[in-house]
């Protein structure tokens, strides 16, 4: 998986050490007196500027809203917090003396933080991914009447210069001959040009081809996928970053799909093959590409 995490702007971390990611060794499940975080039952006469630890009333100070806190094991408290009307997760260590701004994994290497996004921010519904920018392969399906037929939908965040995205894509291709529709949603951060490849893909007259061109000419320079970058492209492609980042997703390939229980679903990163039959809800696919060989 192609990981990234929601950081706050770096004018809101002085005063406060700062770790773009933070790995915690055991985090036990049990609850412990937390310093510093308030309890359901308190006081409603109490300061909440006393409440807070420092790092926390720093923020406050500077203008972020503070929605709620949660606990952590033993080790951490999390904290969701609000910027300009986006919604994040941050931790204070229980002495609250330490802020982390990052992602979080336990001792088995589970990202908590995709975990808490998902359990304490709120989520979009499955029509709001509608709004995003994104480009279609469509279902290569024939029903009997020799008509192309749609019988699953999911949507894909990727970025262009990421080869988990690129080996999802290489999977999910026989799903389209069974009837997948697939819809690409670029971001763009892994590296200078992604932008400018994202730029270009959102702008294709024909962006199923200039896809096929980005994954199968993967990591190589192309003329077609190297554009100047207007406005509305960055517009664009923060518009899907915050949607990816609201559905608790912190890397790429992100996968949103509806289980059959009418859930929306999400997962971060490549899959086993097969489990993408669970995701598109299809019969599984085989796959001979060597390239696939690990996930199988």
């Amino acid at each position: 998986m192609c990981t990234f995490a929601r950081i706050l702007p770096a004018a809101f971390l002085v005063g406060s050490l700062f770790f773009p990611v933070a790995l915690s060794a055991n985090l036990p499940a049990e609850k412990a007196p937390v310093p510093g975080v308030v309890p359901e039952a308190a006081d409603e006469n109490l300061s909440t500027a006393m409440e807070y630890p420092e790092p926390i009333k720093h923020l406050e100070n500077q203008g972020l809203e503070i929605i709620r806190s949660f606990p952590v094991g033993q080790s951490l408290v999390g904290w969701v917090v609000s910027f300009e009307g986006k919604d994040l997760v941050v931790y204070t260590t229980v002495d609250g003396d330490y802020l982390i701004n990052g992602i979080v994994l336990d001792a088995q290497g589970v990202d908590l933080t995709e975990e808490h996004q998902k359990t304490w921010l709120p989520r979009p519904e499955w029509d709001d991914l509608e709004e995003a920018h994104y480009l279609t392969e469509p279902s290569l399906y024939e029903n009997e009447e020799g008509q192309l037929e749609t019988r699953t939908t999911l949507y894909m965040f990727f970025d262009p210069n990421c080869p988990f995205s690129q080996l999802a894509w290489l999977a999910l291709q026989p799903y389209r001959e069974a009837g997948a529709q697939i819809r690409w949603v670029p971001v763009a951060y892994l590296k200078p040009d992604s932008r400018h490849r994202t730029a270009a893909l959102l702008d294709a007259a024909n962006p199923e081809e200039l896809l096929a061109l980005n994954m199968n000419n993967f990591g190589q320079p192309s003329p077609e996928l190297d554009v100047p970058l207007e406005t509305h492209h960055r517009e664009q492609m923060q518009a899907n970053m915050d949607l990816m980042q609201s559905l608790g997703i912190n890397g790429t390939p992100g996968w949103v799909w509806m289980n059959e229980d009418e859930e929306l679903t999400t997962h971060s990163g490549m899959p086993r093959l097969p489990r993408l039959s669970e995701i598109t809800g299809l019969p599984e696919q085989e796959h001979p590409e060597t390239e696939l060989m690990r996930y199988r």
